[in-house]
Parts: structure tokens; C-alpha cells; sequence
């Protein structure tokens, strides 16, 4: 329940027995990323937390070992398949030996990626290019200013904005964090 770091603590128990529901991936977890919002949802202070006992963990990359009867490409050129090494976002739960999510959810994981860089890239580089390109519009020649240049949103930012051709102004909070 959120309110407290205290209050975690581990138990057994995973979607390992629970059937696969209609598009549904079954991973075996092998990373988690840790996130901003994991600490404040843990705290209480995430307008997103579940509400009573919930398992916290938003991004995971582990291996498929499962897969529901209804699940394919769906015109994206990958269809997730057992055995397939995969990233992948979640609302809630990630913090687990087996997760069950849509497939549409995980992507498969680069060749080359280890698996805590696959559970630690995607949900800095969404809210990234979220707040970037679907929010603001961001085109070839703009100038971005991006704050805390150090985090991981911080990072992806730049990359994003490097990618689509803008211009990026950064700010850090001490000068330890400069290159």
C-alpha cells in the first residue's frame, strides 16, 4: 500500500498462473527499470498509484514464454513470439518474476541491448517524445530548452531533439553533472 518505503517488502506470487487473456504476452521479467514515478508512487504521491496493495515497476525487458492464440503482427512488422527477447511498459507490476501485458506493449529488444538497458530506456524516451513531438510539435530548426539535462527524460530529450534536427539548450543542477 502507498505511503511509505517502508512498507515495501517482497512476496510470492506472479502472473505466472493466471491464463493469458485476449492479446495478451507472457515475460519472464530479467530487468526492471526504477523510476521517479516508481518512488512517488510507492509514496502516495502519484495521481496514478492504485489504490490498496499493488505491485510497483512501470518498465521491464526480459524473454517471452508465452503467448495468447490471438496475438500478431497487427501491420507492425514484429509479432511478438515465445522465446523473443523483448522492453516493455506497463501500468504497474513490472516489478515481478513473470508479467502478463499486452503484446502490443513490448517491442523487441535491439540487438546488442542488455536487458537493463532495454528495461531502463522506454519510459524516460516516451515521456520524452510525449512532452517533445506530441505536445509540442517539435520540427527541424526549433530551439528546445530542456531542464534537468542530466536525468533520463533530461537525456532523451536531447537525443530526440539531436534526431528531428532542433536546436537544444540544457540546464543541469550542479556543475557535478556536466561532462
Amino acid at each position: 500500500e502507498a505511503g511509505s518505503l517502508s512498507s515495501l517488502r517482497m512476496e510470492d506470487g506472479d502472473d505466472s498462473s493466471k491464463p493469458l487473456e485476449e492479446g495478451e504476452v507472457r515475460v519472464q521479467v530479467k530487468a526492471v527499470g526504477l523510476n521517479f514515478a516508481d518512488i512517488f508512487a510507492v509514496m502516495g504521491l502519484y495521481s496514478a498509484t492504485p489504490k490498496g496493495t499493488f505491485t510497483p515497476g512501470l518498465e521491464f525487458s526480459g524473454t517471452i514464454i508465452e503467448v495468447h492464440k490471438s496475438v500478431g503482427s497487427k501491420g507492425q512488422g514484429w509479432a511478438p513470439r515465445v522465446g523473443s527477447d523483448v522492453m516493455g511498459v506497463t501500468r504497474f507490476g513490472g516489478y515481478s518474476s513473470v508479467i502478463n501485458v499486452k503484446g502490443v506493449t513490448v517491442r523487441e529488444l535491439p540487438s546488442g541491448w542488455s536487458y537493463a538497458e532495454g528495461a531502463s530506456f522506454l519510459c524516460a524516451t516516451l515521456t520524452a517524445w510525449y512532452g517533445l513531438v506530441e505536445l509540442g510539435g517539435l520540427r527541424k530548426g526549433h530551439t528546445v530548452l530542456v531542464h534537468s539535462a542530466a536525468g533520463g527524460v533530461g537525456l532523451a530529450s536531447l537525443d530526440i531533439c539531436t534526431a528531428k534536427g532542433a536546436s537544444a539548450v540544457a540546464t543541469i543542477g550542479s556543475p557535478s553533472k556536466a561532462p
